[in-house]
């Protein structure tokens, strides 16, 4: 996959944006605060709908705007194409594809692939479970069109059921009303605790690979965790069935919080090494390591299902790694990634001789 040409109105910083990237490495440096993690920031907003700083859309717009758009041009192994996806305050999001305006978001979904790597990506180890559950919902998004329909409509059946238990009180037809949402909030949320567990079980390997690497040979363990039981191996009938028996068991004690106390949104992914549970005993250094090993798995993960190398953008983290973990790194993405570097230090600049490199300054981009 080859981003040939991004374009921006409005979005974050930038009022208006050409850029032409090249085929390999991209390295773009400036100060902070200038604009470089927006240019990633766009990028991953194409791949998944979605900004990996924010969950607020509004947030993108420039200051005092009420819509942005970020396009692209896009050469993969079938072709070019050309997309846009807008965001106005009264119509939301709008996209368009080849000229022609789709109406449903879903469809944006396998066009554009990324991997985007942080120093904030620390916090998917040491962070609460919801940071977790979103690193991987941005993943399964850009793959599966089926799990960006069950994950929108788990959302919305879990808003109005929790909506409700809120207002009922704790009586026995109170738990009557109140199964009216269980079987639809059972099927979509076992289509997705299924379909989370299969891509855990997929990344682990590739993760604990690439964390052998990284440290001199200890091994990753990652594992899911779901709020439903499963059975072995694992069904989609089974894990409905398990929901609809545990939301039966908790009604009431629902109905007294006044929240839906499980399904996918209380899921858990662990990290361990040597059985050390790495959110409580693990080291910082230890915590990064996992971390990039994820992110690393994630571009195998991507390609396996895809056919193709996703887009790698990392802002700013070679400030964070020493020169083994710096080393790995760009070995993947020699592979065959675009690869997108930003950096606030033009000294990083003797590191990729090869790289075509930029500057951003006072809401410039400029080729060095």
């Amino acid at each position: 996959m080859l981003l040939k040409l991004l374009t921006l109105a409005d979005f974050r910083n930038w009022g208006k944006l050409e850029w032409q990237p090249a085929p390999g490495l991209n390295v773009i440096t400036g100060a902070n605060a200038e604009g470089k993690t927006n240019l990633l920031e766009a990028i991953f907003f194409l791949a998944s709908g979605k900004s990996f700083r924010t969950h607020r859309d509004a947030d993108l717009a420039r200051f005092g705007s009420t819509s942005f758009a970020v396009g692209a041009r896009i050469e993969r192994a079938t072709g070019e194409l050309s997309l846009v996806l807008r965001w106005d305050r009264s119509r939301g999001k709008t996209l368009t594809l080849d000229r022609t305006e789709h109406p449903r978001l879903a469809d944006l979904f396998g066009q554009v692939t990324a991997v985007c790597f942080s120093p904030e990506d620390l916090s998917l180890i040491k962070g609460p479970p919801e940071v977790r559950r979103h690193a991987l919902n941005l993943l399964l998004l850009q793959i599966s069109r089926p799990y960006y329909y069950h994950l929108r409509e788990y959302n919305r059946i879990l808003a109005q059921r929790n909506a409700h238990l809120k207002k009922l009180p704790p009586t026995a037809s109170s738990e009557l009303a109140l199964s009216v949402w269980d079987e639809e909030l059972a099927r979509h949320g076992a289509e997705l605790t299924i379909r989370r567990r299969a891509a855990v079980a997929e990344l682990a390997r590739w993760a604990d690979e690439r964390h052998r690497e990284l440290s001199g040979g200890y091994e990753l363990g990652i594992s899911y965790n779901p709020s439903i039981p499963l059975t072995d191996p694992p069904t989609l009938e089974g894990a409905q069935t398990a929901f609809l028996q545990k939301l039966d068991r908790n009604r009431r004690e629902e109905l007294r919080r006044g929240i839906t106390l499980s399904g996918p949104q209380r899921d858990e992914i662990n990290f361990t090494i040597g059985g050390r549970d790495l959110r409580s005993y693990g080291s910082q250094g230890e915590q990064r390591t996992a971390a990039l090993a994820w992110k690393l798995a994630e571009l195998e993960f991507i390609r396996s299902h895809t056919g193709e190398m996703p887009l790698l953008l990392l802002d700013d983290v070679f400030s964070e790694l020493d020169p083994r973990r710096q080393a790995c790194l760009m070995r993947e993405a020699r592979r065959g990634s675009q690869t997108f570097l930003t950096s606030a230090e033009e000294i990083k600049l003797t590191i990729f001789p090869a790289a075509a490199s930029w500057h951003v300054a006072q809401g410039e981009l400029k080729p060095l």
